[in-house]
C-alpha cells in the first residue's frame, strides 16, 4: 500500500498539504494512512474517484483530496491498497462539495 507520503507527491499535493494535523475525531480503520490536511479543504482523505476512474489508467490521476466529512457520508472502500469513493464531481468545476462537509 503507498504510504501518505507517496499518495501526496503522486497527487502533486506537496505545496498544499500541512504537516502536522489531525483529525478531530478518531477515523475509522484504515483511514488514517489517507489523511492529509488541505491548505485550501481543511481535514481531507486521499480518494480515488471511482465514478471518474478509467480502467488501466494510473490510479494517481484520480486521486483528490476530499474532505473527511464527504467521504465517510458518501461511503468508502479500501481496494488495491487506495481509498476509493464515488463522489460527486463535474469535469469543469471538480468535487462537488457542501460547506457543511468542509472542516478547518
Amino acid at each position: 500500500m503507498p504510504d501518505t507520503a507517496h499518495l501526496i507527491k503522486a497527487a502533486g499535493l506537496e505545496g498544499w498539504v500541512l504537516p502536522g494535523r489531525q483529525y478531530p475525531r478518531p477515523l475509522p480503520e484504515g483511514l488514517r494512512d489517507f489523511y492529509c490536511y488541505t491548505r485550501d479543504g481543511g481535514h481531507s482523505l486521499l480518494v480515488v474517484l471511482e465514478n471518474e476512474y478509467r480502467h488501466g489508467e494510473p490510479l494517481e490521476r484520480f486521486l483528490v483530496p476530499a474532505p473527511a466529512r464527504m467521504v465517510l457520508t458518501h461511503g468508502y472502500r479500501i481496494k488495491d491498497g487506495y481509498l476509493w469513493s464515488d463522489l460527486p464531481y463535474a469535469k469543469d468545476i471538480g468535487l462537488k462539495v457542501k460547506d457543511e462537509d468542509i472542516e478547518f
